[in-house]
């Protein structure tokens, strides 16, 4: 628990409900030594939606691993944004794939099909900068994931999240009230899987 590092939020922010615990700090998640035990619903439901379009190119920022990216994505032309550390792990270990380090991005410069950000806000201080950083690729399509809190927790939960990689978590209703505000919603689905994951696809 995160308790000791949790701070009281007199007022809504970012979509959340007065009274929640928000995280100070955390600890950082090392994404590098995983493979497909977490969120791959999520990314088979990315693949669905590249094919339904006939889409071809996808952009997963905070891609980790890049297990899923490669092994669900990866007959697309793929690009992965991850910070430091592990960028300069995935273009060592795939030198042949596309990676850009998220610190020296420019999003303006990039145009995909899909951009997928998969189970990252709620590891973000400031989830708006990751939004802003979205926002700014040309994209038909937006699909950004995280767990939802009243499955995860129960409804009557007011934080800190119980994961200490975490810095808040959001229910289905206020990550569709926070998303929106970024993006238009087309649609919006929880996952029945092992962090009850809730998904929004958007324009």
């Amino acid at each position: 628990m995160g308790g000791v590092n949790a701070i009281l939020q007199r007022d809504e922010k970012y979509g959340i409900k007065r009274g929640y615990h928000h995280a100070l700090r955390t600890v950082e998640f090392d994404d590098r030594l995983n493979k497909d035990e977490w969120q791959k619903d999520t990314y088979q439901f990315a693949a669905s939606i590249m094919m339904s379009n006939n889409y071809t190119s996808v952009v997963d920022v905070g891609c980790g691993s890049a297990y899923k990216l490669l092994n669900l994505l990866g007959t697309c032309q793929t690009t992965g944004i991850e910070l430091e550390s592990t960028f300069r792990w995935l273009a060592g270990k795939y030198p042949d794939r596309n990676w850009l380090q998220f610190e020296k991005a420019e999003p303006d410069n990039l145009e995909t099909d899909l951009v997928i950000c998969v189970d990252v806000i709620e590891h973000c201080e400031d989830p708006r900068i990751l939004l802003d950083f979205i926002k700014c690729i040309r994209a038909d399509r937006v699909l950004i994931s995280t767990p939802e809190r009243d499955e995860v927790a129960g409804r009557r939960d007011f934080g800190p999240p119980r994961n200490i990689h975490h810095y808040r978590e959001w229910n289905s209703q206020e990550f569709k009230k926070f998303i929106s505000k970024y993006f238009y919603i087309e649609q919006h689905l929880i996952f029945k899987d092992r962090s009850a994951t809730q998904v929004v696809l958007c324009k």
